[in-house]
């Protein structure tokens, strides 16, 4: 999880080494893990490298190999089933690739993604609420509206209410 997530931040801010660096350690981990035949810790790893690596990709200006691997990645974790002493993932390959096809002005293509994302895990809220932005950006403003409603009602907010939190009110009193 740390090397996942040190490859996503060095991507996303240009420390391009860095991520390099950190999905080198991800595809040494999943190594070791082949080589004692834990297939299913290897897998998940594989997916964290695979999505990293999308990512990184993106960030290099290759918009195809990164929407092909991130892809990839929310194929392979399709196909597991999830271990039950393990809590869900904190960034799904499936919601990465909404996330990017979003960036890469693909609304109609995140939003298919985000619906699947939410068929297996329903009401994630990173999901809902990019599915209310795939949906707005697509010019879909009834689902728009539906996402970003459902995303309100699922939250109890404690503390300072969240900036999406207020997005979603925003569009919602629009």
């Amino acid at each position: 999880m740390i090397s996942f997530g040190r490859a996503l931040g060095d991507a996303r801010t240009g420390n391009i080494a860095g991520a390099q660096k950190e999905i080198a350690n991800l595809q040494s981990l999943k190594d070791k893990l082949s080589a004692t035949k834990n297939t299913y810790w290897a897998d998940q790893v594989e997916v964290q490298r695979l999505g990293a690596s999308g990512v990184l990709a993106h960030a290099q200006g290759d918009a195809a190999k990164a929407v092909e691997l991130v892809r990839v990645a929310a194929d392979l974790e399709a196909t597991m089933d999830k271990s039950p002493a393990t809590p869900s993932p904190v960034l799904p390959a499936r919601e990465l690739l909404g996330d990017l096809l979003l960036e890469l002005n693909q609304p109609a293509a995140a939003l298919t993604e985000y619906k699947e994302m939410l068929r297996t895990d329903p009401n994630r809220f990173r999901s809902i609420l990019g599915e209310a932005r795939a949906a707005k950006q697509s010019g879909d403003a009834a689902a728009a509206h539906d996402a970003y409603q459902k995303l309100v009602a699922l939250s109890k907010p404690t503390g300072p209410e969240r900036p999406e939190l207020a997005e979603a009110k925003a569009y919602l009193t629009n």
